[in-house]
Parts: C-alpha cells; sequence; structure tokens
C-alpha cells in the first residue's frame, strides 16, 4: 500500500507556532527552534521572513525582511503597523524603562511582575490632573488590554502583569529615547493631555 500521507519536515510545528506570533522558553517548540535554528532560518528566507532569537530573554519572533513596494518582485507585507494611541506609548515607554531599571538591580533573573495599581501610579504622573479617575482607570486598563494583546504584557493567575522582555526587543534604547522625545514635546504642547488623546507611535 503506497503511503500518499506529506512528509512533514520535523522542524513544522515550530514554524507554524512562531507564524502566530512571539515563542518562550517555556514552550513546547522552544527546544525544536534551538535545535533547527539554521534549517528554520534557511526556510523563513525563502519566503522573505527572518527569525529574531534572544538568548538573553528566551524568546524568539519573526519579522518581515520583505518589502511591499512597486517593485515587480516585491512581497506583500506579512503584517500591518499598529498604530498606538497617546495612553498606548506612554505605557510602553514607562514598562520599557522599569524593566531596565529592573534587570540592572536584579542578580537572580527574575521576572517583572506588576499590579495594576503599580502600573497605575506610573501612568497617572503623565495625565493631566483634571481628568475624571474614572476616564483614568477606563485609559489604563484599556491600554494593558491592547499590549497584552501584542504580547508586551502576560496576565498571571494573581491578577498581576509579567513584562515580557519581547519589550525590550521591539524597543530599542535608541527608539525608546526617540519615542520619549516625541512623547516630552507632545506633553509640553498639550500640557498634560488627555488619557484618550490619538497621538502616539506605531509598532
Amino acid at each position: 500500500m503506497v503511503d500518499n500521507q506529506p512528509k512533514f519536515e520535523v522542524y513544522a510545528p515550530s514554524i507554524r507556532k512562531l507564524l502566530k506570533g512571539v515563542v518562550y522558553h517555556d514552550d513546547p517548540v522552544w527546544i525544536q527552534i534551538r535545535d533547527y535554528e539554521l534549517p528554520i532560518r534557511e526556510y523563513l528566507a525563502k519566503i522573505g521572513l527572518g527569525l529574531h532569537l534572544d538568548e538573553i530573554g528566551n524568546f524568539a519572533y519573526l519579522y518581515d525582511q520583505s518589502r511591499d513596494d512597486d517593485a515587480p518582485n516585491a512581497l506583500p507585507a506579512l503584517t500591518n503597523r499598529r498604530n498606538l494611541s497617546f495612553s498606548d506609548t506612554l505605557l510602553l515607554v514607562l514598562l520599557r524603562e522599569r524593566l531596565d531599571e529592573h534587570e540592572m538591580r536584579d542578580i537572580e533573573g527574575n521576572r517583572l511582575i506588576l499590579s495594576i495599581d503599580e502600573i497605575g501610579e506610573m501612568f497617572r504622573i503623565f495625565v493631566s490632573q483634571s481628568t475624571d479617575a474614572q476616564r483614568i482607570d477606563q485609559s489604563i486598563l484599556g491600554s494593558i488590554n491592547r499590549l497584552k494583546k501584542y504580547g508586551f504584557l502576560t496576565e498571571r493567575y494573581d491578577k498581576r502583569y509579567e513584562v515580557r522582555p519581547l519589550l525590550r526587543a521591539k524597543i530599542s534604547a535608541d527608539v525608546l529615547e526617540e519615542i520619549k522625545s516625541r512623547l516630552q514635546q507632545y506633553i509640553q504642547q498639550n500640557n498634560a493631555p488627555e488619557p484618550e488623546d490619538d497621538d502616539g507611535e506605531s509598532v
């Protein structure tokens, strides 16, 4: 009897998982990504994708090496850039700085875990004092939920949030300083903006 079943590459599960989003070291396919890194990179390169493998943070994700331009052989973009509100951008910057501070102080490699109250305390310093407290709380929760969706935060069983090292990979030190500079200019021009203002960045 002839076996007509297709023959999959042994590392196919890891590629399929990477196509869905970030893969961390506690995922079953993590070891597979490490063991088959070279053939995975070679396969992805054929379809215009690259593999970012962070050995320090122990996570991996795909990035688009192609460009969706007018060239005849151009590939369509794999993902769209996400436009962030002022609140989202501010929270990203605050969490990125907090992550840097945590990693400098913590010699045991513990994860950065924050309660919603700790996140709110960081955030409230930069918004208009005249803003209704309930409105601020709604804005903070909305931004937290969006950053969870993008993989920068993970909600734990105790309702606290782990700040993922993906944040450091996606927002480098240079990009962080650029965003901080734009935020500062925006805050000065708008005298502590309302949390729902849409003038933010994209990731």
